[in-house]
Formats: structure tokens, sequence, C-alpha cells
């Protein structure tokens, strides 16, 4: 760097780039912890996005991560899986990713129909409101970890 002279932005010469976000953190899936992080994440993104944006992304979240909570043990007494999240605030959205060391997600849950409030009233609407609320979402399996990538779409009506 020659002295006096600030470096160059990421985003190039443009000074009205807004800066890039992030939150990353590894934590155990245990309901109490996934929503210390989602609160973490309001907090640390509030100022850099829109409140409607966080509130999906919330939910989004809270529906993938409670999953991991939930059903990512083969047994209850396993020890709870480690999850790995990353959440990058970006002008047109969030792209988040996450990853775990749980079981093997269904392949259901990616692949089922909108689901019927007559014959689940109590659930099953998770992975549809994932689905619909984001784009790009991709999901994969390396080793004994559990993989998912997607963006949440400043705007709802860009999400798939």
């Amino acid at each position: 760097m020659i002295a006096g002279k600030q470096p160059e932005s990421p985003a190039g010469r443009d000074s009205k780039a807004q800066p890039i976000i992030v939150l990353t953190r590894s934590f155990p899936a245990l309901a109490d912890t996934v929503r210390e992080i989602l609160i973490l994440m309001t907090e640390r993104l509030r100022l850099h996005t829109t409140t409607d944006l966080l509130g999906r992304a919330e939910l989004v979240l809270a529906e993938l991560l409670n999953n991991v909570a939930q059903h990512g043990r083969a047994h209850s007494a396993d020890p709870a899986p480690i999850v790995h999240l990353s959440v990058v605030a970006q002008p047109d959205g969030l792209a988040c990713s996450v990853s775990d060391d749980g079981g093997l997600l269904p392949s259901i849950c990616l692949n089922s129909p909108p689901p019927d409030p007559r014959n689940d009233p109590e659930g099953g609407f998770g992975w549809f409101l994932i689905g619909h609320l984001t784009q790009s979402l991709i999901y994969f399996r390396e080793g004994e970890r559990n993989y998912v990538a997607f963006t949440i779409p400043l705007h709802p009506s860009k999400a798939a």
C-alpha cells in the first residue's frame, strides 16, 4: 500500500458500494442455541437490510435449524449435531449456507408437494416454506455432513 492511499474496496472503485456484512457461527443444534443465533443475526444485520428480508430470513433459518435440532440425531442420547452457519448481506438479498453433522436429509423434504392443512394440520410446512421463500436452494451430503445453500432475495417476488 502506498502511504496515504486507501486500499481499493472489494467492489472496485465505486465508493457508493455497500459493505458486505457477514455472520458466521458454529454451534450445537439445540432449540435455545438456535433462538440465540437468530436473535444475533437480526441484531447484526438489522441496520444493513430491510425488516421484511430479516423476517423471511429468520423464518427460513428457524425452520432449517430447528429441523436439525429436532431430527438430526440418530438416537435421543446422541449429542446435538454441530451446525456451521454463514449469512452474507448483499445489496440484492442474503446468501446463506448451513452445514451440520446430523443424519441424512430425507429426499422427500426437497421434493415434497405443498402441504394440505386438512391432512397435515400440525406440521410438514417447513420445507415448503423454505423452498418458497428462497432461490437457488441446493442440498448435498459429503462424508458425514449435510450442506444447504440458498439465497433469500431482497424482493419476495424474486423467490422461486
